[in-house]
């Protein structure tokens, strides 16, 4: 087997952040480094090293270089921008001068015009890189709101995407809704592109909720328990989980929200507006935290706008799964995440924007507790059988480094 000399993983967020592309970039960084595959990996960041952090060994990684961004954390879209443009432009500093043309790149789509260096680096370098795009832009930017369609800018973002995705080695998405629509729209490039889905970052132990210290730390272990934890984004369906704590107010059901993301406010103001005792809001919790605060609960929450399922693929889901808990969706009939809970009864899907039947089917379950036990029983099985990093990793390994 000729070994590949140096691959190089840029990603905007990487350790220590909690975000789940941080994690997952983390775990894949780690996973590729080993002298079986090649010599070196590298890890381009803007993520700041924070001194406390709990100690997690990079040793294998061979450099870690951290870019400059004026703005450490924010959701809010034009500091967004800043810190990418600073994050663009450090990239192609250190793809001029220390990338080799011998060596891989591998590309996360944070932001999605990151790709602009693989292009870079291939036409002045003449180099070899991979295409991770982690949503659909700028689809993604039009349904959140941020960009309007057939606008100018938009324009050139979509045709920047193409002639990113044109001439990378290959292109990943992360779930075959997302392939099919991107195959569609490229029907040309179709054959480059590939699905590899996520992982759940923790091999979580089977925990009982009663024996939980985090539910107890809470109070959850009081009372039946629905869960939404990670990213709060504006293509998920915050609004329709709301509502129906709203109207689930005076039942003995808790709702926990665990994480960040541009709709926490609007959590905070129903909260307040509508003084909803019933709902606890807390930050994104470390990992090492991440087996209690996933199994802190009976069932969890993944929540997706119409149409956003062919768009984005929400990581949450398969830490769920990892942790034995039953899911509710809230997609799109017929979503790749409907079929999934569907075939191995693992959970049940609601429309979005139907917070009645939402607050319907969760009254319904926090009275079936054998119903809610095997789903959560099918949905560790699943894990189990399909989404544990060793299988993203060789998935990985199959498309990167030709094996």
């Amino acid at each position: 087997m000729n070994k590949i000399s140096t691959i190089t993983i840029v990603s905007q967020y990487f350790y220590p952040s909690l975000s789940a592309t941080s994690q997952l970039m983390t775990d894949l960084g780690e996973g590729l480094s080993n002298p079986d595959y090649y010599t070196n990996v590298n890890v381009v960041t803007a993520t700041k090293a924070r001194s406390g952090d709990p100690n997690k060994k990079l040793e294998q990684i061979n450099q870690i270089t951290r870019i400059f961004s004026p703005i450490e954390f924010t959701t809010g879209i034009l500091g967004k921008i800043i810190n990418s443009l600073f994050f663009v432009l450090g990239c192609l500093i250190y793809i001029f001068f220390q990338q080799h043309r011998q060596s891989r790149l591998f590309l996360a789509s944070n932001p999605p015009y990151i790709g602009v260096i693989g292009l870079f680096f291939k036409f002045i370098k003449g180099g070899k890189y991979y295409f991770l795009l982690q949503d659909i832009f700028p689809e993604s930017a039009v349904m959140a709101g941020i960009l309007a369609k057939n606008s100018f800018i938009f324009k050139i973002f979509d045709r920047s995407i193409y002639l990113i995705c044109k001439h990378a080695q290959n292109v990943i998405v992360l779930n075959s809704d997302m392939q099919d629509f991107l195959g569609k729209k490229y029907s040309d490039i179709n054959y480059k592109i590939v699905t590899i889905e996520n992982w759940a970052i923790e091999d979580i132990p089977e925990i009982d909720k009663q024996d939980n210290k985090f539910a107890r730390n809470y109070n959850l272990d009081r009372k039946f328990t629905v869960s939404y934890s990670g990213n709060m984004g504006r293509l998920h369906d915050i609004e329709t989980i709301l509502e129906a704590a709203k109207m689930l107010k005076d039942e003995p059901i808790q709702f926990v929200f665990i994480g960040d993301g541009a709709k926490t406010q609007i959590i905070k103001e129903n909260i307040e507006k509508n003084h909803l005792t019933n709902i606890l809001l807390l930050p994104f919790q470390p990992r090492q935290v991440l087996p209690l605060s996933l199994t802190a609960c009976d069932l969890s929450l993944v929540s997706l706008l119409p149409g956003a399922e062919s768009i984005v693929a929400p990581s949450k889901l398969y830490g769920i799964l990892a942790a034995g808990r039953g899911i509710i969706a809230i997609s799109s009939a017929n979503s790749y995440i409907d079929r999934l809970i569907k075939d191995y009864n693992c959970g049940v899907n609601v429309s979005p924007y139907d917070s009645q039947a939402l607050a319907n089917l969760i009254l319904e379950l926090s009275q079936q507790p054998l119903k809610v036990a095997e789903m959560g029983a099918n949905a560790r099985q699943l894990y189990k059988k399909q989404y544990t990093f060793a299988r993203g990793l060789d998935d990985y390994k199959r498309i990167v480094l030709d094996l």
